[in-house]
């Protein structure tokens, strides 16, 4: 790997080399890097290739050879390979009960714990690690670390990794006193295709200005460009897979296009919080969250405080979490959301929150969202006193519902199409401790129920009296509405013709068949 980059400088790579180690570009300015010539990207990695294997004599399925370093992932050729777990499946976990909140009282096969991590769940939403600091009679310890303020559960699932005695299944590896073990799903010798890696970025542009990357390929990397602290960073034409936190970190003014991410243990692209004048566009997302064991995940495309983004045209496909997260004068234009929320559930397609109960000025538009897993799932999710947000012409199929609003309140969601979602199509949720529901307009939407899954539920801890409150109604099209049209806090079950008398005196609604209009129809061809 290059040593130094001057400033102002065009760093050619060769085309189809691979570059090993971590490229340097920290307060680096107006630095280009890029792959030279038409044989394939120029490839940049943390980390080192593994020779020498040889089987291990007491478990003949596994090769072993030497490591100087414990290393946070392995990858064979292009695969990722799980670090050695217990126990072996992601379902069931393991269940202990909580003693302290550093303690857990479990059972165990053997108190070799000594390099373990424990791994549980905080929350639907929240999955935790901290390092295992002792185990005995019956006690697991966990080192210090900060939880957040979610810790330990009463009863808590959990499970281990990283104990040589954990390596029982093709595709996993362990490290044990200077020795690196795997067992190939293939059964052949990692010879000429191992690569460890260390805890490390591939490309370390912090506090940099005006830098710009462009069709190169990265794998292996914890980060793989950490551009945290830098100003107008470009990344273009470029593929990063299999990284250990996330793909990309980004500063003020970053553009990013034609992105390819395959695989992360946890997120994929995030921004300081600071961070203005960000776009993420025309890039494709795949098996963000999903490597390995469920882990942490903050989402896909995740700006929590970042303002004034733009995220448009992407493809997200299999992701353990949210899709896409914005904050305050965000557009969200023309993406695909498929198979989100696989691991972890309080989630949405699409995700926004305005905890300080200020206009978040946001435009959620053209959007497609669909297979959401969970029951807890929605295509798009206002959160947490979320208002001024418009969402205009999205498509909500087959997930476990087509919009939350969360204490929401003054938005507008317009012209959407809600197919097939499972439980409901539009959520009121206001469990404030205080009336906070109010102003939202729902209009010239259509939405189509399978079966008796009602349109509407209306929610609140405060009973029915400000439901009325929580949205005005109008021109929208119920195709086939259902018996169980909507659920109404303190009024059960109703009708349509229940729903038009007590809450919503929609005289412009319209009740079409069932059949999909002609657009629908070729847009699902298209999928």
């Amino acid at each position: 790997m290059p040593v130094v980059v001057p400033d102002h400088e065009t760093l050619w790579l060769d085309c189809g080399a691979v570059y090993s180690g971590e490229l340097k570009l920290v307060h680096a300015r107006h630095v280009t890097v890029r792959t030279a010539g038409s044989c394939g990207k120029a490839t940049l990695t943390p980390a080192v290739p593994i020779k020498g294997w040889a089987r291990d004599p007491r478990q003949p399925q596994v090769w072993v050879a030497s490591a100087s370093f414990r290393p946070s992932q392995l990858q064979l050729g292009d695969d990722f390979i799980t670090l050695a777990h217990h126990p072996n499946s992601s379902s069931p976990w393991l269940k202990g009960k909580r003693q302290s909140p550093q303690q857990l009282r479990v059972s165990l096969p053997t108190d070799d714990l000594s390099h373990a991590s424990v791994i549980w769940r905080a929350a639907d939403w929240l999955i935790q690690s901290r390092a295992v600091a002792g185990y005995q009679a019956g006690l697991l310890t966990l080192a210090p670390g900060d939880d957040e303020g979610f810790g330990l559960l009463p009863e808590t699932e959990f499970y281990l990794e990283g104990m040589r005695w954990m390596l029982d299944s093709p595709g996993e590896w362990a490290w044990h006193d200077g020795l690196l073990y795997v067992w190939p799903s293939d059964g052949k010798s990692p010879e000429g295709r191992a690569w460890a890696s260390p805890r490390s970025r591939a490309i370390d542009a912090r506090g940099s200005q005006a830098v710009t990357i462009v069709d190169v390929r990265i794998f292996g990397a914890s980060v793989g460009i950490d551009g945290s602290g830098s100003q107008n960073l470009v990344v273009r034409d470029t593929e990063i897979m299999n990284s250990a936190e996330e793909a990309l970190l980004l500063g003020h003014g970053a553009r990013v296009q034609s992105l390819w991410v395959k695989g992360s243990q946890q997120h994929g692209v995030r921004a300081d919080d600071d961070a203005r004048a960000i776009s993420v566009s025309d890039s494709k997302f795949e098996g963000i969250g999903m490597l390995g064991m469920p882990r942490r995940s903050k989402g896909v495309i995740v700006f929590e405080s970042a303002r004034d983004v733009l995220v448009e045209r992407n493809q997200i496909r299999d992701a353990a979490y949210i899709g896409i997260r914005v904050f305050r004068d965000a557009r969200v234009s023309d993406n695909v959301i498929e198979r989100a929320c696989l691991r972890l559930s309080d989630c949405g397609g699409i995700y926004t929150f305005a905890r300080d109960r200020k206009r978040l000025n946001t435009v959620i538009e053209r959007n497609r969202v669909n297979g959401l897993a969970g029951r807890s799932a929605h295509g798009i999710y206002l959160d947490d006193f979320a208002n001024g947000v418009r969402v205009y012409a999205n498509h909500l199929e087959n997930n476990g519902g087509g919009i939350e609003l969360h204490n929401a309140f003054d938005n507008q969601i317009v012209a959407n199409r809600f197919i097939s979602n499972r439980h409901e199509h539009v959520l009121f949720n206001e469990t404030a401790p205080f009336a906070s529901i109010s102003g939202n307009q729902v209009y010239q939407n259509q939405f189509s129920s399978p079966g008796e899954v009602p349109v509407y539920r209306l929610w609140s801890r405060h009973g029915s009296a400000y439901v009325k409150r929580f949205a005005d109604f109008s021109a929208n099209d119920y195709q086939n509405p259902p018996k169980r049209f909507a659920e109404v806090e303190g009024m059960g079950m109703l009708d349509i013709t229940a729903w038009r008398s007590r809450i919503a005196d929609e005289q412009d609604a319209t009740r079409s068949a069932l059949s999909r209009s002609p657009k629908l129809s070729r847009q699902r061809q298209q999928k």
